[in-house]
């Protein structure tokens, strides 16, 4: 059984991971790589968020007076996915609730994760489709890390000027603490940025940003327009940085516990699904 699958075009070779769906390389006609390849200061490359984004108050969350359990970032990104279709310029793969995910999220659903190129763009596209006979609560995000070595000589450029400030973080909960970061539509990169963990956006005007070298063609421009809520993180001093669409977050430091009153938790009715999709347009 293969652990890893491969698609081109003529301007970008993909690599994407069984386990976890997860892109693990991006690779263009300059022989550019542009994903983070993991390593000790951080082992992944870009995991899927599923069925929460970020940490739950103490890894728990209240549905119908139960309690249950459940990592950071939910268990899809480290679960064994099966590919369910691949051509040329696109594969997709699946992950159906089982007795192990139902023992921590009660829910029967189907999660499809596509991989689409189109010239020098990836798209990556979420499906959750609600296999159970009531509505089911989730939240989907994409956590791609791209190399920027040094942080310092790398700058993001959102598409529009932006005048909301980032969320802070208590640990892993979002507190009522606010950073001003962004100037105009620019957040130039240093060491320090990310001392304090991420960088947490809600209200973006933005529909792209991007990731640009300040004196070279590199660049990744990710379209955000479906996500209200985009994270910017990396680890201090860290080569890669990671741009995170979500649609969800992190449970603040006052929150009930209950999935239902989680922001961000989009509730799919029986018999429904929910789509969401970015893109990521590489250049060098």
């Amino acid at each position: 059984m293969l652990d890893e699958f491969s698609i081109k075009n003529e301007y970008l070779e993909i690599r994407v991971k069984r386990k976890g769906a997860e892109l693990c390389s991006v690779i263009n006609n300059n022989g550019t790589e542009f994903i983070w390849q993991a390593g000790d200061v951080w082992p992944r490359h870009a995991p899927n968020l599923f069925p929460i984004v970020g940490s739950l108050l103490d890894h728990q969350y209240i549905y119908e007076n139960q309690t249950y359990s459940m990592n950071h970032h939910g268990f899809a990104r480290d679960t064994d996915f099966d590919m369910l279709h691949q051509s040329e310029h696109s594969i997709c793969f699946v992950l159906k609730h089982n007795i192990d995910t139902l023992k921590s999220y009660p829910f029967k659903f189907t999660l499809l994760i596509t991989y689409r190129l189109e010239d020098n763009i990836l798209k990556q596209i979420y499906r959750i489709i609600n296999d159970d006979i009531k509505a089911i609560p989730a939240s989907i995000g994409g956590h791609p890390a791209f190399n920027a070595d040094p942080i310092e000589d790398y700058e993001l450029h959102f598409s529009k000027n932006e005048h909301v400030r980032s969320n802070q973080l208590s640990g892993p909960y979002i507190n009522n603490q606010e950073l001003e970061v962004i100037n105009g539509n620019t957040i130039r990169l240093d060491n320090e940025i990310f001392d304090h963990d991420a960088l947490i956006f809600q209200g973006l005007r933005s529909n792209h940003v991007t990731l640009q070298h300040k004196t070279s063609g590199y660049s990744i421009k990710v379209k955000i327009k479906d996500f209200p809520y985009l994270g910017i993180w990396s680890k201090p001093s860290a080569p890669f940085v990671c741009l995170e669409p979500w649609q969800g977050l992190a449970d603040y430091a006052s929150h009930n516990k209950q999935i239902n009153d989680k922001k961000g938790i989009i509730k799919i009715p029986k018999g429904d699904d929910l789509e969401k999709s970015f893109t990521m347009e590489f250049n060098s």
